[in-house]
């Protein structure tokens, strides 16, 4: 099991593993997964510092995306509000987004059905330290001049990624027309047991990806039953007990199919963030 409070959480960009898109959302690595796992993921919690934009754009991992502070435009005339929950499936577009200054961003990117897995931070800055000698990034693309003196432009996490992989990016077709986004707020929560609650938001592709939120009474327990696919949990308000200890607001949980049953207590009224990663590997082909 991993744990991190927000507060205490490093950088996930720095000067060996620079932003490649334009601006500066502040991102703070709370989780990160296995490099080379099918569902690897990382965590973040962006609080941006200046306006942060990115190109139209489509990707072969999967996100979940859930504003904490503030309105996120993730594509033209289209945002998620405060509050609400965006799912971006793998293959799908969305763009050109524009995160504000003052934004507050929890940002969820794990490997999807398709199997094409996530890459880990290290893989990222080393592909991203080997394109700079060749091209530049700027406002979201890779620029590089091939040996016959011809320009090319590429969106900066697929050259990141064909980079580190080896091969050319190949997208999932997609499985739903557009991003997914929820309004928790109009989601009924459904008794679990003394002081317990649940609200589930959907699940989604054949690797049952599942998205909700819990909530817990003071005194209020659940146990987090075993899992087939690591679970990971966002603490979005009040304090919770984990094993004698206590962890206040923003703090981030990993269970693991090893941890197997977890129970968590609620020290005061307290809600997360639950999202079940999707369990790929039987869906690989062999």
């Amino acid at each position: 099991m991993q744990i991190t409070v927000a507060d205490d959480a490093p950088d996930y960009y720095d000067v060996r593993n620079p932003s490649a898109r334009s601006g500066n959302n502040g991102d703070k690595l709370l989780l990160a997964g296995r490099e080379g796992s099918s569902n690897n993921y990382k965590l973040t919690l962006g609080s941006v510092v200046s306006e942060y934009t990115t190109p139209r754009h489509r990707h072969n991992f999967e996100q979940v995306r859930y504003p904490l502070n503030g309105d996120y435009g993730y594509a033209k005339d289209k945002v998620i509000p405060e509050g609400w929950v965006g799912y971006f499936t793998e293959g799908v577009y969305y763009g050109p987004q524009t995160q504000k200054q003052g934004l507050r961003l929890i940002n969820l990117q794990f490997g999807g059905a398709s199997g094409n897995g996530y890459l880990s931070k290290r893989q990222r800055q080393e592909a991203y330290a080997a394109l700079a000698k060749r091209g530049k990034f700027e406002k979201g693309v890779y620029t590089y001049i091939d040996e016959k003196g011809q320009r090319h432009n590429k969106d900066s996490y697929e050259a990141i990624w064909e980079e580190a992989s080896g091969r050319p990016v190949v997208y999932p077709r997609p499985r739903y027309e557009d991003c997914i986004i929820m309004n928790p707020a109009n989601y009924s929560w459904v008794s679990a047991g003394p002081g317990v609650a649940l609200k589930w938001l959907g699940t989604f592709t054949e690797g049952e990806t599942r998205i909700g939120f819990v909530l817990l009474s003071p005194g209020g327990k659940i146990m987090l039953d075993s899992r087939r696919a690591p679970e990971i949990i966002f603490l979005t308000r009040g304090s919770i007990e984990h094993a004698g200890k206590v962890y206040p607001k923003h703090t981030a949980f990993e269970l693991e199919v090893s941890d197997g049953a977890v129970t968590i207590a609620g020290r005061e009224e307290s809600e997360f963030l639950r999202v079940q990663l999707p369990f790929v590997e039987p869906l690989r082909p062999q």
